[in-house]
């Protein structure tokens, strides 16, 4: 195996065990106009896709800090998932031979043909 492949996946394996919290979602700050007409809020609410629906719920401020680490967290998985993904790729691709496709086709085909019967 290549040794700069090693470290790299090393390193997106590492970045990944460091995220201690995920959450799914989006989180939105929502500020109203009060009756007077003071600008109130911020109100959190995190919405979440589940089971075919938005499912939205408020968010208390004191939580809204840690639940949007959270969500970057999960975000930054999905980054590095997906950098690890085709870094893998890259590397399987690399090792193995390269064989045109065309002639991988004919040869398939040619085994699947049956031979033609004799008209006598």
């Amino acid at each position: 195996m290549n040794a700069n492949f090693l470290t790299q996946r090393t390193q997106i394996l590492q970045q990944i065990a460091a995220l201690q919290t995920m959450e799914q979602g989006s989180l939105k700050a929502e500020f109203r106009d009060s009756p007077s007409g003071e600008r109130c809020g911020p109100y959190f609410q995190h919405q979440v896709w589940r089971d075919g629906s938005n499912v939205s719920r408020r968010v208390p401020p004191q939580e809204a800090a840690e639940l949007q680490t959270a969500i970057a967290n999960r975000q930054r998985f999905e980054v590095l998932a997906d950098q690890f993904v085709e870094l893998t790729v890259s590397h399987t691709r690399q090792s193995q031979p390269v064989t045109p496709l065309k002639k991988k086709i004919s040869r398939a085909i040619s085994s699947w043909r049956k031979p033609k019967k004799s008209s006598s």
